[in-house]
C-alpha cells in the first residue's frame, strides 16, 4: 500500500524532545577514548524497531523508561557525553552528562494497522533519522523514539 508524501508525513506527529541523563554528574574531567574497531566504524548507525501489543507494553509509560534510562546511565554514563576531537584530530567522549536525547511522538496507527500497511518506507517514520553533527559537541550519541 503507497501513501501519498502528506499522508506520510502525518502518520507520526507531535514530536516532542527532551534529554535523559545519569543522577550522579561523572565531574568535568571524565572522558572515553574510543578504541580502533570504534574509530572504524565512525557514522554508522543503528536503527531498531521494537512493535509491542498493548497487552505487552502495559502500563510503560514514557515516566517509567525515562526513570529507567536515568538510572541505567548512572552506571553506563558514557552515551551520556558528546564527542570532541584532540589538537591531533582524534575524537573523544567528553562524559560530560549532557544526556541521552529521547524523542516522544505520537502516531495515527495501530500496531496491527501498521503491520498491515506493508509501506516499509514508512516504518523509517518510526526511528529518528536526526544524524550526528553538523557541530559534534551538540550532537548526542543516543537518540531513542518512542510512539
Amino acid at each position: 500500500m503507497v501513501f501519498p508524501q502528506e499522508e506520510k508525513e502525518s502518520l507520526v506527529y507531535d514530536l516532542r524532545v527532551s534529554s535523559v541523563g545519569p543522577g550522579h554528574a561523572t565531574g568535568s574531567d571524565v572522558f572515553h577514548y574510543p578504541n580502533g574497531l570504534d574509530l572504524t566504524m565512525k557514522l554508522h548507525y543503528l536503527k531498531v524497531v521494537y512493535f509491542f501489543d498493548s497487552e505487552a507494553a502495559q502500563g510503560l509509560t514514557i515516566k517509567k523508561i525515562k526513570e529507567s534510562l536515568f538510572n541505567l546511565l548512572d552506571y553506563y554514563f558514557i552515551p551520556c557525553g558528546r564527542f570532541r576531537r584532540s589538537e591531533s584530530g582524534r575524537p573523544f567522549i567528553k562524559c560530560n552528562d549532557c544526556g541521552a536525547r529521547t524523542i516522544e511522538a505520537n502516531c495515527t496507527k495501530t500496531l496491527d494497522e501498521w503491520l498491515a500497511m506493508m509501506d516499509w518506507h514508512s516504518y523509517k517514520l518510526l526511528v529518528s533519522q536526526q544524524v550526528i553533527g553538523p557541530e559534534l559537541s551538540f550532537s548526542p550519541s543516543v537518540l531513542l523514539q518512542v510512539l
